[in-house]
């Protein structure tokens, strides 16, 4: 799979700007937010979270900071991730941090923690604490997207001429297969209905992850 790093839109005002660029625009443009939006504030957290093996995919996060990592692993399954009820885990280095520990306990600006989903096929994700700041409190949605990526374009392996659609599983775990419409209809490896569709997200292509 050859998907390059690619640009993302600010939720809030519609600018699109790279992941660095993102972070750097989001400093301003939360501030501004606040300014104009009334509502219950409280401290909350500014989350980078990226694939760590492709710099494609990436989210930018605002955290209550008295949310728990149950509700940041909930939020990262429902965009990213779930496919089958598997396992996963926060980490700083080999400490394996508990589910129901509230940000506020363990995050600081500048900290990077770990995040795995599925301990057999692998979803590995780094989170970077960007900032902390006031923000605009919705109890009932703790953790909400502030930037994400735009789908990154990928070209068919086989023609390489349009644009993939499908990905062969097998085929993934050799860094291939990623499908135009086309050339789906005449991979060795099986029909259509085997095959797994290109959505926007780290886990694409891998167990049976449709997004």
């Amino acid at each position: 799979m050859k998907a390059k790093a690619n640009k993302g839109a600010c939720a809030h005002c519609g600018k699109e700007y790279t992941k660095s660029g993102m972070a750097k625009h989001l400093e301003q443009c939360l501030i501004d937010k606040l300014q104009t939006t009334q509502g219950k504030t409280g401290p909350c957290f500014h989350l980078q979270v990226a694939d760590r093996f492709s710099s494609a995919y990436w989210l930018h996060l605002q955290a209550d900071a008295n949310t728990t990592l149950k509700s940041l692993d909930a939020f990262l399954r429902k965009i990213w991730l779930e496919c089958c009820g598997h396992m996963s885990v926060f980490h700083i280095g080999p400490h394996q941090l508990g589910m129901g520990r509230k940000l506020a306990s363990i995050l600081e600006p500048g900290m990077e923690l770990d995040y795995e989903y599925d301990m057999g096929d692998t979803t590995a994700l780094r989170i970077t604490v960007m900032g902390e700041y006031p923000g605009v409190l919705t109890p009932k949605k703790p953790v909400t997207v502030l930037a994400r990526n735009l789908p990154p374009a990928v070209l068919c392996d086989a023609c390489g001429k349009k644009p993939a659609v499908m990905i062969c599983p097998e085929c993934n775990y050799e860094g291939e297969g990623w499908l135009c419409k086309g050339c789906a209809k005449k991979h060795e490896c099986g029909d259509e209905d085997y095959f797994l569709p290109v959505v926007n997200s780290p886990r694409a292509g891998v167990c049976g992850y449709t997004g």
